[in-house]
């Protein structure tokens, strides 16, 4: 194989998984770093165009993740006292103020919940009918791999956009060194049931966590034999101070573009989005051939704390309800997206205007 002549063939057609493979390990210099970037913008702006998707994570009716014990990297597992957000679900009303705030921004829809909630689906089918009933939005649900078919289609029902299950890791021997609580087979026999009620499917993979580049190939194109996969992303890890992974190195913003655009390379025509807590870094991740972003931070709970910044850009904070805030992040985004030639995905440019 010939780096370049892989690269060329690439602009026509997917990369093959002994391709890939290849890319991972020869992509070793500066010079190979921006021609696979290259060829990933070209692939991404010839099936996607320029057009940039924004979506906004919004507050849910969960409390949160109640898997036990909690993953490893994961601000659960942390022991400094603090460092834990507080666990406040989100009432009906006030769900329903955010959502018709990030619809009058222009937002294609927006995302509730995230991590395993102990519910089945219950929080995702009410959550997803407060939305539905009170704005146009799309939908996104987030809930692990908290679910069962009963819910699975009950949400199909309700029109929602895609219901999130991430593979995350699929060398089982890393998975559960990392993930000690949870269920890889439990995760594969959602997204398979997701996938047989042609749902659309929201899975992507995370690394830096002592997986291969060949584990990071089997895992790619696991996801590829999904139909109904819709979004993939990269999530890089970022350790989190207290956690038992406080000491891990971080994957690094280079390696997180590479594992993007070979993707891209592989994934030509549906979304791919970047690291989770890494929005710094969205400028390289576009030019690696992502075309949307979930923002997280625009509402928060009053007084929480991450564990981690997740954006260098605070913006102006209002109050929205007693418990909640709005942070106007899109400044931010929107100078990022517009410096790199694409145009945000927003239907009245994000505006927010203050009452």
């Amino acid at each position: 194989m010939v780096y370049e002549e892989v690269l060329e063939e690439a602009k026509n057609r997917e990369i093959t998984e002994k391709e890939a493979l290849y890319l991972f390990k020869y992509t070793n210099n500066t010079e190979k770093f921006f021609s696979l970037l290259k060829t990933a913008s070209y692939v991404r702006d010839k099936h996607l165009g320029k057009e940039f998707k924004l979506w906004a994570h919004i507050p849910s009716t969960t409390k949160g993740c109640v898997t036990f014990p909690p993953c490893r990297y994961c601000w659960h597992s942390s022991r400094i006292r603090g460092i834990k957000s507080v666990n406040k679900n989100a009432s009906p009303e006030e769900i329903v103020k955010m959502a018709k705030m990030a619809e009058k921004m222009g937002f294609e829809g927006v995302q509730p919940g995230g991590g395993c909630t102990g519910k089945m689906g219950k929080d995702a089918i009410e959550d997803t009918e407060i939305i539905k009933r009170n704005t146009n939005l799309k939908v996104y649900v987030n809930y692990g791999y908290d679910m069962c078919e009963e819910s699975i289609l009950e949400l199909k029902k309700l029109g929602v956009e895609r219901i999130g299950c991430q593979l995350e890791v699929i060398n089982p021997e890393i998975f559960y060194r990392i993930k000690p609580g949870d269920n890889l087979d439990k995760r594969k026999q959602i997204m398979e049931i997701i996938e047989k009620h042609g749902v659309g499917l929201d899975s992507g993979i995370m690394i830096g966590v002592g997986e291969t580049y060949q584990d990071r190939v089997d895992a790619i194109f696991y996801l590829k034999k999904f139909k109904n996969l819709k979004r993939t992303s990269v999530c890089g890890f970022l350790p989190i101070p207290g956690t038992p992974m406080e000491s891990e190195l971080p994957a690094t913003s280079r390696d997180i573009a590479v594992t993007i655009a070979i993707m891209r390379l592989v994934f030509r025509d549906i979304d791919i989005e970047g690291s989770f807590g890494r929005d710094e870094q969205l400028q390289q991740w576009i030019m690696a051939g992502t075309n949307i972003r979930l923002i997280h931070g625009l509402f928060r709970l009053k007084n929480s704390r991450d564990g981690f910044n997740k954006n260098p850009f605070k913006g102006k904070t209002v109050d929205v309800t007693e418990n909640f805030q709005f942070t106007n992040l899109l400044p931010f985004y929107l100078k990022m997206i517009e410096e790199t030639g694409l145009k945000p995905g927003l239907k009245n440019a994000g505006r927010y205007e203050e009452k």
